[in-house]
């Protein structure tokens, strides 16, 4: 968690303030909630980055943090091999199901069908409810452990079902594009007007 700890605080002060006003810009064009405009922002910068290291070789803010951190890697050099696999990571959707312990669930990957057992790293990160489909970026922990780099985006447990159907739609649409990073950032997009609609049909 030290690890964790030192690279979300050098990767938010380094990088977030130049970001933010764009993700603030994309939450508000898709008339998201106030109270849900952090997971927003959250989710499309850490994808932004793990985006960035994959189209520009120049760019790697695992690196430099790494290169940063010199000595303390030294020290604990497992760590090292560890962190860099978090550059790896895609973002992805997730059907949440039961609790256990007051900060770790079980999740199912939707695409992969995937069973994974995940803490949440914080105390100031809300777990999201159980059954509902949220969408977020997983790093490997131990053998089948994960935690959220950021806080997930959790649909509105009553659009579960529209949101769903539709995931599952277009994962089919997409299935033979290579690039995840861009297949998870056009579903996002979609989803959230899926949502926007299914909840404005409710009222």
């Amino acid at each position: 968690m030290n690890v964790y700890l030192k690279f979300v605080k050098y990767a938010y002060q380094r990088y977030l303030p130049d970001l933010s006003p764009v993700f603030e810009e994309f939450a508000n064009d898709y008339n998201i909630p106030t109270n849900k405009h952090d997971p927003v922002v959250e989710n499309l910068f850490w994808w932004r980055l793990a985006y960035e290291v994959k189209l520009n070789p120049s760019f790697n803010c695992f690196r430099d943090f790494v290169n940063e951190n010199q000595r303390y890697f030294q020290k604990w050099p497992v760590l090292k091999s560890w962190f860099r696999e978090w550059q790896l990571a895609v973002p992805a959707y997730y059907f949440i199901g039961n609790q256990f312990g007051a900060n770790s669930f079980v999740a199912v990957d939707i695409e992969t069908e995937k069973t994974l057992e995940i803490f949440l790293p914080l105390p100031t990160f809300s777990s999201p409810e159980q059954g509902s489909i949220a969408a977020g970026i997983l790093l490997p922990f131990c053998d089948s452990l994960y935690f959220p780099i950021g806080e997930f985006y959790q649909f509105d447990i009553r659009t579960r079902g529209d949101v769903a159907r539709h995931l599952r739609h277009y994962q089919e649409q997409l299935r033979d594009e290579e690039d995840r990073y861009e297949v998870f950032m056009r579903i996002f997009s979609s989803l959230l007007k899926v949502e926007e609609i299914s909840l404005n049909d409710r009222q």
